[in-house]
């Protein structure tokens, strides 16, 4: 089995993931233990994974976090925060919002909030209602510009600061970049390594539960930018496996979320795919809205090794309780939006913009899990470095 070269760079965890999954393919027959509600993967006697298998693992669950920026900066004050939300009715756009609007309203600035409903329609009318409103930064959660180029144009017309909050500038699809900046989340990762990033680590954990025998019914997320990258490092990883395979996609958008038929859809393709072991959902926050239930409803539960990207609180507590969901790519997504101001703060002092340090890593109901009720914050105190470095 050969592998093609990874532009990741960053660090001796995604080191192993060159040299580990070389021969991820070639595991023993030995079957990792599965946790929560999917057990099929594992052996009789439900011994751990080895060799190669257990290498992939332990890679996923390494990922990669680093640390808040250290470099003091002042926050300037009298700013007017405009928040918009890709959609307040899914967790991975609310949870981050909210904590967008905590560090906004930390550092003393006016803090509005916008709901986008989900649709292109919605965040571009919030971005050109906090146009009308004179605000001076408004932070995007989980949207592209290119998905709303013209209202950002407008923005950045109006002077207005932009600051990515978990998407991509439009120059990530071969236009002019329109915002101060993107959010950094590791150091010398640029935005499609990080992505991919993230579906390579979920491909990581399959073949690992699997031992090497995955096979899987692939979500993809079309709307974004940043689903592509997601897809390609997943399935880039699944084709390094020879006795793993996609046995079947299914592509959607924000538009199958906000009506409510995803779960139908996904219901439905699992059916088609009736040898499929395994299920990759890009996005934690559509898990929580249909998707986990329908794969307790298909009666397999017990057969699938379900695991997720972007993932964070609602879906750890799928993960605990047995939920649908047996595993997550974890982002510290509160994390995130407190360097998405910080982003915000150091731009509107025309400073350098810092990494945030707010990776990924895998986590399941053995390992890397937080305490019940707690976020995922691979254990950094993040919002204490922040208020250090901000002089609050």
């Amino acid at each position: 089995m050969s592998k093609s070269p990874r532009r990741y760079g960053i660090g001796a965890v995604l080191a192993l993931v060159f040299a580990i999954l070389l021969s991820a393919c070639s595991s023993p027959s030995e079957v990792a233990s599965g946790s929560g509600s999917s057990s099929a993967a594992s052996s009789a006697s439900g011994a751990p994974a080895s060799g190669a298998s257990q290498q992939a693992l332990d890679t996923a669950y390494e990922g990669e976090i680093g640390t808040p920026p250290s470099t003091p900066t002042t926050p300037p004050a009298g700013v007017d925060l405009w928040v918009v939300s890709c959609g307040e009715q899914v967790p991975g756009c609310a949870v981050p919002t909210a904590a967008a609007r905590e560090a906004g309203e930390t550092v003393g600035w006016t803090v509005n909030v916008c709901d986008g409903q989900l649709n292109p329609n919605g965040w571009g009318t919030c971005v050109r209602q906090a146009i009308s409103a004179g605000a001076k930064v408004i932070i995007p959660i989980g949207i592209d510009c290119p998905s709303v180029q013209q209202p950002f144009q407008e923005a950045k017309d109006a002077g207005i600061t932009v600051v990515g909050g978990g998407g991509v500038d439009c120059d990530a699809a071969g236009g002019q970049a329109l915002w101060a900046s993107n959010r950094i989340e590791l150091d010398g990762v640029a935005p499609q390594d990080y992505y991919e990033l993230m579906g390579q680590l979920a491909a990581d954990w399959l073949i690992g539960k699997t031992d090497g025998t995955a096979q899987v019914v692939q979500l993809n997320f079309t709307d974004a930018v940043w689903g592509k990258w997601m897809a390609t490092g997943f399935s880039d990883e699944i084709a390094t496996c020879d006795g793993c395979a996609i046995a079947a996609t299914l592509d959607y958008s924000n538009q199958d979320v906000g009506s409510g038929t995803l779960p139908q859809k996904f219901s439905t393709a699992l059916l088609q795919a009736p040898d499929a072991n395994a299920v990759f959902f890009p996005v934690g926050g559509i898990v929580n809205v249909g998707l986990a239930q329908a794969v307790v409803a298909s009666g397999r539960s017990a057969d699938l090794q379900v695991v997720s990207g972007l993932g964070g609180g609602p879906n750890l507590d799928l993960i605990r309780n047995d939920g649908g969901l047996d595993a997550t790519v974890a982002i510290p997504a509160e994390w995130g939006a407190w360097g998405s101001v910080d982003t915000a703060i150091r731009a509107l002092n025309g400073e350098e913009p810092q990494p945030q340090g707010s990776g990924v890593q895998v986590v399941d109901a053995d390992h890397n899990m937080p305490e019940t009720g707690q976020p995922f914050t691979g254990e950094v105190d993040y919002q204490a470095a922040y208020e250090k470095a901000w002089g609050v």
